[in-house]
């Protein structure tokens, strides 16, 4: 556009006053008034007058100056440029500090474009009628990768970490990997960009933390750093010594905000022991609901501790063995009320809707006491003997519920395997496990190897239906009983004529968790199988392609390894896997 003033521009002569600077004459227009004029004309339209202008121009503005659109643009720009050069600079703001160096190994280049791929999350454009293909799903893959690669020591390439930041506030799964591998450089950008501030309420002080015995700098860090920092710091502290960490928490509990000190809270079930409960103990009197609850389910995990003690005796006066009936029975008489000792010791005293008052408070008290004390209570007998006998008055599904709870947060194997009962027997009969849930939650207090020979039994005695959460705490790559298990129960789906999306959930847990291993076994299957007349129609095909897909993906996983250990990976069907994805 043209910045010279229009020929439509009345000037003034050199030598001679402004007009309307003379003795008598109107003053003249502010630029401010006649940017306002040109605009009211741009609005309305050049052949109507804008309001306050009697009809005519705008006051100052040259004669014809907006008397049409050629002569409003050009004095518009003329005003545009004018106006521009008024500005004046603000002020420069401070320079970031450098960003920190970072001293862990860089990634093989190999891993390092790997990297790349898997944050653009490219896949091959999904074929006509939604069906998903063969390609491999690279965004599903990233957790893995990022597991493996913090796992090595490597630290992020500098030109992804702002991809990783990115891909970390989109997915939440990825943001404790993802912020280990980014590390104090990751921090540092952070800090720089509003949409990654859920970097600095995290864990992810990677490599900017002192040494666990250098006091001056771990105090230092301790009051001045960022909550991520100061999280990590207790962590390795403690790890390091934890009655330093205990200390050095104790050192400004009181100045803390409510939900940093829980979080510093939940911190301490990382190395929980009895000399822990002086100071748990002292939480219980928090001002904060939320503090207090955590405190009290810590210390009823302590069997030693005086919570767990007053909690085992609350209990024992409800639940008792009748051993004077036929059949030795446990009865239960639940509490009346819930008095301030309780609700001291973490019972919250308001049940959730649908809740009755008293088993609420059973529960609470149940779960919260030692284990060992209804070994006890009930004359010396194992926990699977416990669980066997029956309960009277419909108790039974609220006193077993208890004992997972108990279970779970006491870490109790031999419970756990009591109340899991056998993986074969029918899901209607047992100790009264309501859901798959709480039994994925006890699987999950067993060793692994025990826990993936229960989910095998269990798969090949029920199916698929119900294994998806007991899948998800196996240990990844599954045992071999365990990926064999999964892989003929997809196999008899499929020959019942099942169509794959029914079981969509375990065949993407599948692609994360067989052993890659596993791929040269599942060939067979990626073959299209003659469909008869009684089968889904297209279910062959479609199972054809997740089968596809999932070997593809298991030769994926063995070259995002082999790349991540610096080796040589020799199979070239997974070698330009990501491009064909």
């Amino acid at each position: 556009m043209d910045t010279t003033a229009p020929t439509t521009v009345t000037t003034e002569p050199a030598g001679t006053a402004p007009s309307g600077s003379g003795p008598g004459a109107p003053p003249r227009p502010s630029e401010t008034e006649v940017w306002e004029a040109l605009v009211a004309s741009a609005l309305l339209g050049t052949d109507r007058p804008s309001p306050g202008r009697g009809g005519g121009a705008a006051a100052g503005a040259p004669s014809g100056a907006v008397s049409d659109a050629a002569a409003l643009l050009d004095t518009a720009a003329l005003h545009t440029v004018r106006r521009r050069a008024g500005l004046l600079p603000g002020p420069a703001a401070p320079r970031p500090q450098p960003a920190p160096e970072d001293g862990r190994p860089a990634l093989p280049g190999a891993a390092r474009r790997r990297l790349e791929q898997l944050l653009a999350g490219r896949v091959a454009p999904s074929p006509a009628g939604g069906r998903r293909g063969t390609a491999p799903d690279l965004a599903e893959l990233l957790p893995q990768w990022l597991a493996l690669a913090v796992e090595r020591g490597y630290k992020g390439p500098s030109a992804t970490l702002p991809a990783l930041l990115d891909a970390a506030r989109a997915r939440t799964d990825l943001r404790p990997q993802a912020l280990a591998l980014a590390g104090p450089r990751g921090l540092w950008l952070a800090r720089l960009n509003p949409d990654w501030r859920f970097a600095l309420r995290g864990a992810g002080a990677g490599g900017s933390l002192p040494d666990p015995a250098d006091r001056e700098a771990v105090l230092a860090l301790w009051e001045e750093g960022l909550f991520a920092e100061r999280v990590a710091l207790l962590g390795a502290v403690r790890a390091a010594d934890a009655a330093a960490g205990r200390a050095l928490l104790a050192s400004t509990w009181a100045t803390e905000r409510a939900e940093d000190r829980l979080m510093f809270l939940d911190s301490l079930r990382a190395g929980l022991s009895d000399a822990d409960e002086e100071f748990l103990e002292a939480a219980l009197a928090d001002r904060s609901r939320n503090v207090r609850a955590t405190a009290a389910e810590l210390l009823s995990a302590l069997p030693r501790s005086a919570l767990a003690g007053r909690m085992a005796g609350r209990a024992a006066s409800c639940v008792v063995l009748d051993r004077t009936a036929d059949t030795p029975t446990v009865v239960v008489e639940a509490p009346h009320e819930c008095d301030e000792g309780m609700r001291r010791d973490g019972v919250v005293p308001h049940p959730p809707s649908g809740r009755g008052e008293r088993s609420w408070w059973l529960g609470q008290l149940v779960e919260a006491a030692p284990l060992d004390t209804w070994r006890a209570r009930f004359g010396g007998r194992p926990p699977e003997e416990i669980v066997a006998l029956p309960v009277a008055d419909d108790w039974q599904p609220e006193l077993h519920a208890a004992w997972c709870r108990a279970a779970v947060r006491q870490r109790d194997a031999a419970w756990s395997r009591a109340l899991l009962g056998p993986p074969a027997a029918p899901r209607a009969t047992g100790p009264g496990i309501a859901s798959p849930a709480e039994r994925a939650q006890l699987l999950a207090t067993l060793p692994a190897a025990e826990r993936a020979e229960w989910v095998a039994a269990f798969v090949a005695a029920h199916g698929l239906s119900e294994a998806f959460q007991l899948l998800g705490v196996c240990a990844v790559p599954w045992a071999e009983p365990l990926g064999r298990a999964v892989v003929d129960a997809l196999d008899i789906a499929r020959e019942a004529g099942s169509y794959p999306w029914s079981f969509s959930g375990v065949m993407g847990l599948a692609e994360r968790c067989l052993s890659p291993d596993a791929a040269r076994h599942l060939e067979a299957l990626t073959a299209l199988s003659a469909e008869s007349d009684d089968l889904s129609p297209g279910a062959g095909g479609y199972w054809s392609e997740a089968f596809q897909r999932l070997v593809a993906t298991l030769r994926l996983r063995a070259a995002m390894r082999a790349e991540l250990l610096g080796q040589e990976h020799t199979d070239t069907r997974t070698r330009d896997a990501p491009d064909a994805a």
